[in-house]
C-alpha cells in the first residue's frame, strides 16, 4: 500500500482508492479447494480441532459479499477516496465461536468458551510459532474496534449481520462434507 501510495503522488491522472478487510468470511465458492487462513479458522471452529475453547481475541469480521460491493463501489461511486476500512463488526474469535455452537453445537464439535490466557502463553508457542508469548500478551482479551463509518457512506456499503456470515459459511462447509458430526 506504502509503495501503491508513492506512485499515486507522483500522477494526477486517477485516484487511489485502498480498501483494508477484516477477517474475511462468507459462503466459499471453492470450499474442497480453498486455502485462506479465514476459511481454515472457520472450517476448525467446527472439526473439533478447538473444541476446548478458542483465544479470547477481538476481530474484525467482514463478508466476502460485502467486501465484493465494496470493491465494485470503489471503482464507480464518485464520492470514493482514500483508505477504507472494510469491516462488519467488532467482534471477537469468542463470540464467534460461541453464535456457532449456539447453532451448530448439538451436531458439531463447535467450541463455546475461551482457553485461559496463562495457558496460551505457555503452551501457545508450541503448538504454533505465530503465537508468541508477545503475541499473546498483546492480543488476547483485548477487544479490537474500527470504524467502518466511511465505507458506509463513501461506498455504500450495507453490512449484513455476523450471524448471517458466519451460518452461510459454516452450511457451506457441512453441504460439502468437510466437517465430521458429533
Amino acid at each position: 500500500e506504502k509503495k501503491a501510495w508513492e506512485i499515486n503522488e507522483k500522477q494526477d491522472r486517477w485516484d487511489l482508492v485502498v480498501l483494508n478487510p477484516s477477517m474475511v468470511l462468507g459462503p466459499a465458492t471453492n470450499p474442497k479447494t480453498a486455502t485462506s487462513e479465514s476459511f481454515q479458522l472457520l472450517k476448525q471452529l467446527g472439526d473439533g480441532t478447538m473444541k476446548s475453547g478458542v483465544p479470547n481475541m477481538g476481530l474484525g469480521f467482514v463478508d466476502v459479499r460485502d467486501l465484493a460491493v465494496a470493491h465494485v463501489n470503489s471503482g464507480f461511486k464518485e464520492k470514493a477516496n482514500g483508505r477504507n476500512i472494510i469491516s462488519g463488526h467488532n467482534s471477537s474469535f469468542l463470540e464467534a465461536a460461541q453464535a456457532l455452537h449456539k447453532e451448530y453445537g448439538t451436531e458439531y464439535k463447535v467450541p463455546n468458551k475461551a482457553l485461559p490466557k496463562w495457558m496460551l502463553f505457555l503452551i501457545g508457542p508450541m503448538v504454533n510459532k505465530a503465537i508468541t508469548r508477545k503475541f499473546v500478551k498483546n492480543n488476547v482479551n483485548v477487544s479490537w474496534k474500527a470504524d467502518n463509518s466511511k465505507s458506509k457512506m463513501e461506498l455504500g456499503v450495507k453490512y449484513r449481520p455476523l450471524e448471517e456470515t458466519l451460518k452461510d459459511s459454516f452450511e457451506v462447509l457441512i453441504e460439502n462434507n468437510l466437517l465430521a458430526k458429533r
